[in-house]
């Protein structure tokens, strides 16, 4: 056995070995001056353990010591190298502060003190405990997934920041095994145990009774250490169920509260709480649960209001949040026989036919009963109590007991001896048992006459009656008259007149007067004498009812009227109410545009005249109706020309009539295209760009014949010039220039083609002006002696920068000026304007 004397010299010993190979490593190892600062060491790292070498930079200072905090014997300082010679643990301490001098040959302290702080990093050497070697819990059936009936816990002592004290469950095993469908979980992060859906829906008393789950619990390390704990599950059949559906009747004399049901938490301590389910509204809420859990109702309940209730039950813990899923209690208000039967009409009103066949249905007398539908105390019976007057016979109609229909049931109906019946009808609830409630409905039956007689005329001709060609439309003609025996006003008796025969055009129409039945012969069509001149009109009078089996519509039904037409001078009818006419502008003299043609109804010769030509361009032959052209047609005028005719009767002239022309000009190339105004000049500032492009664009009066535009453009000796098309009315003119342009104008030809057959092509000039230019880019002119030549530049630049304002100036000065300068100042003046302000810029 050792000594602790052998052993401290060990301990020396390994100390001095260590030192020799730091100085071999001196370069690799930590250190640098006495300073404050944070050192790590891993937990069980071999010992001896350098940490740090501090060298100060006095050079008075000849030793370092610790002089504060708890080294606990592990922590040295030997040749300014502060090492660690026991092995720490980070669960025994994490953190050491220690307090470090620097001391002089004389061990006084010459540096410091400072803080150096020794962290501990942990390692997974620790695994999770748990609090218990078995837990024990109870569930309860049909218990919320999810929600925790009971929690495990387990601790880990390595750090609890890290993964290796943090820790995660897991179930590993359920007990018995329900074909391997797991009906509870653990959350891994708690620990908290909860059913599943499956367990929400198998967990029965009935069957399983207890449950044993082994859970796990591991750290997150990369290399896990875990443990295990078994927990024993008891089920317990749940209380907090729905009792179903309750009834309860309405208007109950029972006293008020009154229990109706009861609920029941799994364990005490629960509060209950009631609510409606939907959200509508109540004139007062009749129910109420109690801390026991019985539900009162309050109030006396009506069946007609509501019929039932749904109301949701909550049991609540201490801090009022759920415990479970509210239950839902429909509440039915049973019903009892409150409501007597209600007759829909005061008096229903009925119709009857006199000849109304025997059993034959003539309407219904109507009720309805608050009571519940489908039962014995909405059930209505109905009875005929009383029939007024009782003529020819007292049963004159049957009802059906629990349909209220009323039929025809016995003796003859005669309107002239009874109109009108009344009816007293019962209306009974609980299909007319003893003890229902009942209440009595009137019914009317009005005793229709039956259409048996036909209409007669008074008379069997009417006329014969002359009449003008130009008699109005809506002018009586002649009244004509049939009558008809049957009860007035009614279908029976009213009468239909109509034109049967003599009329196929429609000619006439005959309109019944409601309060006489008297029929207003109109014409619905103009006469035409020249068409027909004679009418003998067969007329008919029918009722809209249809007659009865039996009698039919003979000859007294009928009448005729015969009708005279006398001529009228009407002026000419044109065959068309207008023309149109398409013709090319390029008509020549003489061409004929179209025939107008027109007739006198009387036979008379018909001329014609043009009435209406506001540009001359037509003229017409007054004998045929022919219109020709004076071939200066011009679509570019007028796209469509409207012209007009006048007829007239060559006796009598006052007789005429108009009717218009629509001529339609189509187009023809006629028109050469040419460049736009804003295509005419240019100018160029020098010292020029190599290249330069202007944008011209062209333009053309023949507007569906124009573009797109071809263009060219002619050589100019020594320039290249180049024309490109942009698009159909658009082309670009590239110039090229020299670096050491001097100042010029050119005159460009250009050539621009339309589109049409054959194509026009117009020629035309582009004006560059290259000169130097002002700061505003436009073309600067030298100054002389001149005072005009002044005013001409300061006018030049207002123009090239304002063109608008400058045009205003100009104006002013010239009318200011007229007598101090002559006319060919003037003139100077003008052409100076035109040569210094450009119309487009480049």
């Amino acid at each position: 056995m050792r000594t602790s004397s052998h052993q401290h010299f060990d301990q020396l010993l390994l100390l001095f070995v260590a030192l020799v190979l730091i100085r071999n490593i001196n370069g690799i190892l930590p250190k640098g001056p006495l300073k404050s600062m944070n050192l790590t060491v891993v937990e069980g790292t071999t010992v001896p353990f350098f940490l740090y070498q501090f060298q100060s930079t006095n050079s008075a200072v000849k030793s370092f010591r610790i002089t504060a905090g708890e080294t606990h014997g592990r922590l040295h300082i030997e040749e300014g190298w502060l090492y660690l010679n026991i092995t720490v643990d980070r669960e025994e301490q994490a953190i050491y502060k220690l307090q470090i001098e620097g001391l002089n040959g004389e061990q006084k302290v010459v540096e410091g003190p400072v803080t150096v702080m020794i962290i501990v990093q942990d390692i997974n050497d620790n695994q999770p405990t748990f609090a218990e070697t078995e837990y024990k819990g109870v569930v309860w059936q049909n218990s919320r997934p999810g929600k925790p009936f009971m929690e495990v816990k387990a601790e880990d002592l390595d750090d609890p920041n890290t993964p290796n004290g943090k820790i995660e469950y897991s179930i590993s095993q359920q007990i018995p095994s329900t074909d391997h469908i797991m009906l509870f979980q653990v959350d891994k992060e708690t620990g908290a145990i909860s059913t599943t859906e499956k367990g929400y829906e198998l967990l029965d008393p009935g069957q399983v009774k207890q449950y044993d789950l082994v859970v796990v619990a591991k750290d997150l390390a990369e290399l896990s250490l875990s443990t295990s704990t078994i927990v024993k599950i008891d089920v317990k059949e749940n209380l907090w169920k729905s009792p179903g559906k309750i009834e309860v009747p309405e208007n109950s004399s029972d006293p008020l509260p009154k229990t109706i049901t009861k609920v029941q938490w799994n364990t005490p301590g629960a509060i209950f709480d009631l609510k409606p389910k939907d959200n509508m509204f109540y004139r007062s809420f009749p129910f109420v649960i109690d801390a026991n859990g019985d539900i009162n109702v309050t109030d006396s309940l009506d069946r007609e209001e509501i019929s039932n209730y749904v109301l949701l039950v909550y049991a609540l813990d201490k801090n009022r949040e759920p415990l479970e899923k509210p239950l839902e209690i429909v509440v039915i208000v049973k019903d009892v026989n409150d409501n007597s039967p209600v007759c829909k009409e005061a008096v229903t009103f009925l119709e009857v036919q006199e000849n109304e066949q025997m059993g034959s249905n003539i309407g219904s007398v109507l009720a309805t009963d608050l009571d519940e539908e489908g039962t014995k105390n909405s059930m209505l019976k109905y009875k005929i109590l009383d029939q007024e007057p009782k003529i020819p016979e007292d049963n004159m109609f049957k009802i059906n007991d629990f349909e209220g229909t009323i039929q025809r049931f016995n003796g003859k109906l005669e309107k002239k001896n009874a109109p009108e019946y009344l009816l007293r009808v019962q209306v009974t609830d609980q299909m007319g048992i003893e003890g229902g409630l009942s209440t009595e409905c009137l019914v009317n039956i009005s005793v229709i006459d039956i259409n048996d007689k036909i209409p007669i005329f008074e008379s069997p001709k009417y006329g014969p009656i002359t009449l003008e060609e130009n008699t109005s439309l809506n002018k009586v003609l002649i009244e004509i008259q049939a009558t008809d025996d049957d009860e007035a006003l009614t279908g029976s008796s009213e009468i239909l007149y109509n034109v049967v025969d003599g009329d196929e055009n429609g000619t006439f129409k005959i309109i019944t007067d409601k309060s006489t039945n008297r029929g207003l012969v109109q014409l619905a069509k103009p006469l035409d004498f020249e068409a027909r001149s004679v009418f003998e009109l067969n007329i008919s009078a029918t009722n809209p009812e249809p007659l009865v089996d039996g009698v039919y519509y003979n000859l007294s039904s009928f009448t005729l009227l015969f009708v005279n037409v006398t001529d009228d001078d009407e002026p000419p009818r044109f065959l068309k109410p207008l023309y149109q006419q398409w013709i090319f502008e390029n008509a020549s003299k003489g061409d004929v545009l179209l025939k107008v043609e027109a007739y006198d109804p009387e036979g008379s010769a018909v001329r014609y005249q043009l009435t209406d030509d506001p540009r001359k361009w037509f003229y017409i032959d007054p004998q045929t109706g022919e219109i020709f052209t004076n071939g200066n047609l011009d679509m570019e005028k007028e796209r469509m020309y409207n012209i007009r005719v006048t007829a007239m009767e060559e006796d009598n002239p006052s007789k005429k009539s108009t009717v218009d022309i629509y001529v339609h000009l189509q187009d023809v190339n006629d028109n050469p295209p040419k460049l736009a105004e804003d295509s005419s000049w240019f100018f160029i500032c020098i010292p020029a760009d190599e290249e330069k492009k202007i944008t011209i664009h062209a333009v053309d009066d023949d507007v569906e014949l124009g573009p797109p535009f071809k263009f060219s453009v002619d050589k100019v000796p020594g320039r290249q010039w180049t024309i490109n098309p942009i698009n159909d009315t658009h082309a670009s003119v590239i110039m090229r220039f020299g670096k050491h342009e001097e100042e010029t104008q050119y005159k460009i030809p250009v050539t621009v083609t339309d589109s049409g057959f054959p194509s026009q092509k117009g020629n035309d000039f582009i004006t560059v002006k290259v000169c130097k230019c002002t700061d505003s880019k436009v073309c600067f002119l030298p100054v002389d002696q001149s005072p005009y030549s002044k005013v001409g530049l300061a006018l030049g630049i207002l123009l090239g920068t304002l063109a608008v304002i400058g045009l205003i100036l100009l104006i002013v000065f010239l009318k200011m000026k007229p007598k101090k300068h002559g006319k060919a100042d003037i003139n100077r003046m003008d052409r100076t304007e035109k040569e210094t302000i450009p119309l487009t810029n480049a």
